[in-house]
Order: structure tokens, then C-alpha cells, then sequence
């Protein structure tokens, strides 16, 4: 918890943005707690589970950019490239659905990383709030390694 202290002691962070958050990372780090310590039985599934879940938080990142075209109303090149990048996370997720799990695991993991990194980008050209890139840098790395060790049990 003390991440989270320190996310609050820079920045007022919106309480349902942390909550919410928060208890975004729970299946994460649960599914891959069952997959490393759970029955072997089960195995298969909780990877299945993990993959499936990594996918939809993949495509609602990627999502972001969506709303940051439309609140810079963004237009030509600029529109295509912001609408464009909103939706490739989506078919990153998708096609990591496809692949061996542990192969989709880290490829959903890249794509987290990648869209953090493309957060911090857009954040120069269109400000947000001071907690809000310290809350996505802290939500991408548990729920990127979780994604990273699970592919790796």
C-alpha cells in the first residue's frame, strides 16, 4: 500500500480512478497467484482466464486514446494517427487471444507497456491531471508482470 500513499502524497488522486484501479488489478494478481500456487488441475484455466482478462484491460487502455482524439478534436493526420492507435490495442488483444496462451500473456504485456508509454507521449500535447500518469505507470507494472510471470510458470 505504500505505492499508493505515494501516488496520494504527490497528487490528489481521484478516489474512484485509485479504487477503481485498484480492484482492476485484483484479477491479475490473483489469476497469477492461482497459477503458480494453485491446484495443477485448474492450471489451464486460470492461464485462460489471465489471457482473456488481459485482453479486454488491453483494449479499454488503448481506448484512452479514442477520448483524447475526441476531447483535442483532433483532425487529419493528427485524427487518423489518435483514432488509429485507439483501436490497435483492441486487435493486439484479439490476436493474443490467438496464439499460445504464454505467447499471448506477453504480448498483452508489451501491449500495456507500449500504450503506458504512449500515454506519457499524448500527456505532452494534452495535459492530465498530475496523479493520472503515476496511477497508469503504477496499474501497467503490477498488471504487466503479472501478465510476464504468469507466461513464465
Amino acid at each position: 500500500m505504500s505505492a499508493t500513499r505515494e501516488i496520494m502524497r504527490v497528487a490528489p488522486v481521484s478516489a474512484p480512478a485509485l479504487i477503481l484501479g485498484i480492484a482492476g488489478l485484483v484479477p491479475f494478481i490473483g489469476l497469477t497467484a492461482l497459477i503458480g500456487l494453485g491446484p495443477e488441475i485448474w492450471y489451464g484455466y486460470w492461464m485462460t482466464a489471465l489471457s482473456y482478462y488481459g485482453a479486454v484491460i488491453l483494449a479499454f487502455v488503448g481506448a484512452l486514446h479514442w477520448s483524447y482524439a475526441l476531447k483535442r478534436a483532433a483532425r487529419y493526420g493528427e485524427a487518423w494517427l489518435q483514432y488509429g492507435f485507439s483501436i490497435a490495442p483492441a486487435l493486439v488483444a484479439w490476436l493474443s487471444l490467438l496464439f499460445p496462451v504464454w505467447t499471448g500473456l506477453r504480448l498483452q504485456a508489451t501491449g500495456l507497456l507500449i500504450c503506458y508509454a504512449f500515454d506519457r507521449i499524448a500527456a505532452r500535447d494534452d495535459p492530465v491531471p498530475q496523479w493520472f500518469l503515476r496511477l497508469r505507470a503504477a496499474l501497467t507494472v503490477v498488471s504487466a508482470a503479472s501478465l510476464i510471470f504468469a507466461s513464465l510458470v
